[in-house]
C-alpha cells in the first residue's frame, strides 16, 4: 500500500518530461532511418548484381556470409547444372586429413600431405590409386556435387564460418572413410 501512495505522488520534473518526450521522438525517427538505409542497401545490391557480378558476390559474402554467397554463386553462374569449370572457391590443392584440424582462419596447414586438386574438368588425387579423372561440378544447397563417369562421383560439404570457407568434408572415391580437406594455399 505504501508503494502505491509513493507512485501517486511521483510527478516528473520538466527535465524528465523533456527526456521522455525526446526518447519518444528519437526511437521512431531512428527506426525510420534504419528502414531507409536498409532500402538503399537493397537497391545498391540489386544494381551491383547486374553491373559487377564479381564485386557483388564478394560483398554479399562479406555482409551475409558464405552460405548466402554459395546460393547466389550457383544462381548467377549457372551451377544448378553440371559445368566443367570448378567453382572458384574450390579450385586448387587441398590436403586431406582423417581428423579435423584446428587452424587459425586463413592459415594453411603446415604440410600438404595426401593432396587432392580440383581444376577445370578434372580431379587429381596423388595417393589412394584414384589418380586423375574427369569431373564436372554442380552446386546443390551447400554441397558441390562432383560428377564423374563410373563410380567416382561424390559430394563435397562446404564448411564455413561467417564469410570464410573453412574446410571441405567428403568421402573420396576409393576410400572407406570421409576426410577433412584444408586449402594448402591459404
Amino acid at each position: 500500500m505504501a508503494n502505491t501512495r509513493q507512485w501517486r505522488r511521483f510527478r516528473p520534473n520538466r527535465m524528465e518530461l523533456l527526456s521522455i518526450g525526446g526518447a519518444l521522438i528519437a526511437i521512431p525517427l531512428y527506426l525510420a532511418v534504419l528502414y531507409v538505409l536498409d532500402g538503399r542497401a537493397e537497391t545498391y545490391f540489386e544494381n551491383l548484381r547486374g553491373e559487377d557480378t564479381e564485386l557483388y558476390l564478394t560483398q554479399l559474402r562479406e555482409s551475409r556470409g558464405f552460405s548466402a554467397y554459395v546460393d547466389e554463386y550457383r544462381d548467377i553462374l549457372g551451377y544448378d547444372s553440371v559445368k566443367e569449370a570448378a567453382p572458384s572457391f574450390l579450385v586448387g590443392r587441398w590436403t586431406m586429413r582423417p581428423e579435423p584440424l584446428r587452424l587459425t582462419p586463413g592459415t594453411p596447414p603446415g604440410h600438404c600431405i595426401d593432396p587432392i586438386t580440383f581444376d577445370y574438368g578434372i580431379v587429381l588425387m596423388a595417393q589412394g590409386g584414384a589418380g586423375a579423372f574427369e569431373a564436372g561440378y554442380r552446386i546443390e544447397g551447400q554441397k558441390v556435387q562432383i560428377e564423374s563417369p563410373g563410380d567416382r562421383s561424390f559430394a563435397v560439404d562446404l564448411v564455413s564460418y561467417g564469410a570464410r570457407l573453412d574446410h571441405l568434408e567428403f568421402q573420396p572415391p576409393g576410400r572407406d572413410e570421409p576426410v577433412f580437406a584444408y586449402n594448402c594455399t591459404g
